[in-house]
Formats: structure tokens, C-alpha cells, sequence
């Protein structure tokens, strides 16, 4: 059988690119070689495309900006029937062909229905979310409105905009306080389009709100505000597209802060990189607890009856972990996000599911679901012809 080209796109241009590294890295080790020629693609920083061989060394990264000298640059031009990377050579006439593209991509331009998008345009199969649910999945005040109005439990949130916080803090402190549920403090604040813990932050009065919300804007132009459960459990589920929709083993994230925060994902707490070997082992390495024996099975049951619904509400496709929040002081949950294109995949929760799902298979799942849907979107009637421009 003839290997196809599986081209994996990473990096990008956001502030979680170190992290869709880690990610892209992990995969490729465990992807099925018997069935794919695996083209890794190395979206610098910059905008740039690049592809190599040396993309494969956790090395090339260390020694960013300089080793991109080393790769070939492409492109991907967004015409249908493309088929594949144009090298930029000089000529452009040159083309890498590529079968499948498997996205492992974290944050703006990469998870927001961005490069979907450009992928659309080029006829291109591809994995994970189209267009509207990767951009819904991003913006954390649209998919909570939606997922809302379909009976998912969520907090009240307000959204801010940073041009009227720039025209005045005390008018956006009134637009908070007004929304129902947000009438005191403590308030959490995060940017509305941003993953991995980054740009987060607790108010605890007037002064830390407007300090929380300048840092918010450094990463975002929106801010979502939300009260601050103070007797909190988060816990999470991953949702994978299959012939069915199928949900995993629950995990409970073990937080020093009760927050987690962007080094407890990814870093030591002396401040280095958790490894395996050398290497960085991303969310896989986060302290949990999976199938937390003392949570209720009621609260189980909902959390995956939830996850399952919003991941069908939405649209998406491959997989995806939904995060949840517990007051424990009622045993309310509410859903808290969604994450389209999740850290690792999310795999250490489908080895620990019953069955057991290993992560070789589970990128076969991903790959297959997304050959099938560019099947039935190749069937679509895409003409009508020119008959109403010369009738």
C-alpha cells in the first residue's frame, strides 16, 4: 500500500507556539510510519512556512532564529486543486505533495478558524475543526453564549472590549458590575481569545481589576470577566469525533493555587521544563488525578453528558478537551472552555479510558474522520453555471 503524505502544520504565529511545538513533536514520534510519509511544517514566528528534516530535532528550535536558514521555505496557496506546498524556490512552480494535513496548532491563527479557512480555500483535507467551530471554540464569551442558549450550565461573564477600556476604566467597571452575577469581588479575568493559562489574572478590588485587565489587553483586544468560585474543582473531559462521539476518563487537574497557571502546565516549579528524557512532555505533564474516586457520580455523568453535547453543539471534529468547573460549596458545574486543538491532544486521558485507546490509534481516528468529511464536501454542488449573468 502506498504511504500517503501527512504534512503536520505547527508553530504559528501566538503566544502558545512553544507549546504547538511540543505537541507537533509528540505526535510525529508515534505516528503510524507504515501508513504515512510524515512531512513536518515549521510555521515560524514570523508568518513563515518551513520544511525538513531538521525540523525533527528538538535542537532546530533551541537555536531559533538562525536555524531556519537550514529548512526550505514553502507555501500554501489557497487554489483549489493545489495539491500540496509550493516551494519557495524562486520560480514557485515546484510542489511538495501532500495528502492530509494534521493541524497541531495552539491559539490565534492556528485554532481560531484561520489557517482552516486557508485550507478550505485550497480544497484541502485536513484535521480537526472547520471554520465557525474552531473560531466559536476560540471566542470563549461566543461559545459560552451559544452553548447557554442550547441548556449548558455556564457563569455569567461579561466581555470587554479594549478601546472602551482605553476611553475610560470607570464606565467598563460599571458595565461589569451591572452584569448580573458580577456585582462583587473577587472577579477572574482572561483574555477571550487565548489558551495554555496565558494572560490570566484574580481581581481582588478596583485597583488589581483595572491591573488585570492592562494585562489581559497585552495579549487580547477582549477580556472576558467572570465571578471567582471560591470552593472550585475544575476537571476535565476530552470529546473524540468517531463513528460516534465518544467522551474519555474524567481528569482532575491538581493546582498548588487552586488556579492552574501556565508553569504548572509546562514548567518545573524551579522554573525549568518538565522532561521526559529531554524533552518536553507539555500538558501530558501536568499533575492530575484521573477518575477522581471522590466525585460524585451525578457530577461524573454530567460532566461528560455536557462535554459530548457541547462538542455536537459547536460542530466540531477530531478531538477536543472541554473543561469544567465545580462549585463544591452547591455541587453546581458549569462549563468553563472548550479547546479545539488541546495540548498533546489530550491523549493521556484516552490511554486511561475504558477501553484503553492508545495515541497511535487515536491519530488514526483523526485522520480517518477527516478523510471521510473531505469526501462529503467534495460531493457538494460548488456551480450553477453562468446563467443569470447572461440570461
Amino acid at each position: 500500500m502506498k504511504k500517503k503524505n501527512l504534512a503536520v502544520l505547527f508553530g504559528g504565529r501566538s503566544v502558545e507556539h512553544e507549546i504547538s511545538v511540543i505537541t507537533a513533536l509528540q505526535l510525529i514520534n508515534v505516528i503510524d510510519v507504515t501508513q504515512y510519509h510524515i512531512i513536518p511544517v515549521y510555521i515560524a514566528q514570523t508568518g513563515r512556512w518551513y520544511v525538513g528534516d531538521e525540523l525533527l530535532d528538538q535542537n532546530f528550535y533551541r537555536r531559533l532564529p538562525n536555524s531556519v536558514k537550514s529548512a526550505q521555505e514553502v507555501a500554501l496557496l489557497p487554489i483549489a486543486g493545489s495539491k500540496g506546498l509550493t516551494y519557495l524556490n524562486g520560480h514557485c512552480t515546484n510542489i511538495l505533495p501532500v495528502d492530509i494535513y494534521f493541524l497541531a496548532f495552539h491559539g490565534t491563527f492556528g485554532e481560531d478558524g484561520c489557517i482552516q479557512g486557508m485550507l478550505e480555500m485550497a480544497d484541502a483535507t485536513y484535521t480537526g475543526c472547520g471554520v465557525l467551530s474552531a473560531a466559536l471554540g476560540m471566542n470563549k464569551y461566543q461559545c459560552k453564549t451559544m452553548l447557554k442558549a442550547h441548556g449548558i450550565p455556564v457563569l455569567p461573564a461579561a466581555q470587554i472590549d479594549r478601546r472602551d477600556a482605553q476611553k475610560s476604566l470607570a464606565a467598563v467597571r460599571e458595565q461589569i458590575f451591572a452584569t448580573p452575577g458580577l456585582g462583587e469581588f473577587p472577579l477572574f479575568i482572561k483574555p477571550c481569545n487565548l489558551g495554555s493559562s496565558i494572560g490570566i489574572g484574580i481581581a481582588k478590588d478596583e485597583r488589581t481589576l483595572n491591573a488585570c485587565l492592562v494585562n489581559t489587553f497585552r495579549y487580547d483586544s477582549h477580556a472576558i470577566v467572570e465571578p471567582c468560585v471560591k470552593e472550585i474543582l475544575e476537571i476535565n473531559v476530552s470529546v473524540l469525533e468517531d463513528d460516534e462521539i465518544t467522551a474519555s476518563v474524567i481528569e482532575m487537574p491538581v493546582s498548588a493555587s487552586g488556579v492552574l497557571t501556565f508553569e504548572e502546565k509546562y514548567l518545573r516549579d524551579d522554573g525549568s521544563k518538565k522532561t521526559g528524557g529531554n524533552e518536553s512532555q507539555g500538558m501530558a505533564s501536568l499533575s492530575r488525578v484521573i477518575d477522581p474516586p471522590d466525585l460524585n457520580l451525578e457530577l461524573k455523568q454530567a460532566a461528560l453528558n455536557y462535554a459530548k453535547q457541547a462538542f455536537k453543539v459547536l460542530g466540531c471534529a477530531g478531538v477536543a478537551r472541554i473543561d469544567f468547573i465545580i462549585d463544591t460549596s452547591c455541587d453546581e458545574i458549569y462549563f468553563n472552555e472548550i479547546n479545539t486543538l488541546p495540548g498533546s491532544l489530550s491523549f493521556y486521558l484516552w490511554v486511561k479510558s475504558n477501553p484503553p485507546l492508545v495515541y497511535t490509534e487515536l491519530l488514526n481516528r483523526i485522520i480517518r474522520q477527516a478523510e471521510k468529511r473531505q469526501v462529503t464536501k467534495l460531493a457538494l454542488k460548488r456551480q450553477e453555471g453562468m446563467r443569470a449573468l447572461f440570461k
